[in-house]
């Protein structure tokens, strides 16, 4: 898989975690004055076995685990999400979800926004993540505190379920609202 570090990190409003970062940036533009421009290009010196990086993400898991009842994932870039990263992403959140359940709390960092989630069909590749920040990173909005611009939405899964069955509702009845919206 396309890594460039994993570190520990504050990367969550409330929790110490460990954070994933991955390599390799689909966004078009980029966006300016990005915090890591060095994770934009995929680079195979980025490739890293999949046991290698298990074996680096568990240790530190581990290792803040003794002093935390409950802790951080996060999966930033570069793109989670970009093509080329998506079942990475997937098998990782899966992976440790199944493997510490409540103590863990997964958390996508996307410049996509849950519309675009849905309409590229990315679903399937977020099951297993309890947080999010969507959208674009913007310099001019850009705030301390979390998420560091404020046109960015931190939503948590609830959240994000509820705006996802509203988007599917409407791609399947979009004709039909715009019919009745003219209806009195």
């Amino acid at each position: 898989m396309y890594v460039n570090r994993i570190g520990v990190l504050r990367d969550h409003p409330d929790l110490y975690g460990v954070s994933v970062y991955f390599q390799g940036c689909d966004a078009q533009p980029k966006c300016f004055m990005c915090h890591n421009p060095e994770t934009w290009v995929v680079d195979e010196s980025f490739w890293y076995e999949r046991e290698d990086v298990l074996k680096t993400i568990d240790e530190k898991l581990q290792l803040l685990l003794r002093s935390f009842p409950k802790v951080a994932l996060s999966f930033l870039g570069g793109e989670p999400l970009a093509p080329w990263n998506r079942e990475d992403l997937s098998f990782l959140s899966g992976f440790f979800k199944e493997r510490y359940g409540e103590r863990i709390v997964t958390v996508l960092f996307t410049w996509r926004t849950p519309k675009e989630i849905v309409k590229e069909n990315l679903l399937e590749y977020i099951q297993h993540i309890d947080e999010f920040v969507f959208g674009r990173y913007m310099h001019a909005y850009r705030r301390e505190g979390f998420p560091s611009s404020k046109n960015q939405l931190h939503l948590d899964r609830r959240t994000f379920e509820r705006i996802v069955r509203i988007l599917e509702r409407r791609e399947q009845h979009g004709s039909e609202v715009l019919v009745l919206k003219g209806v009195r």
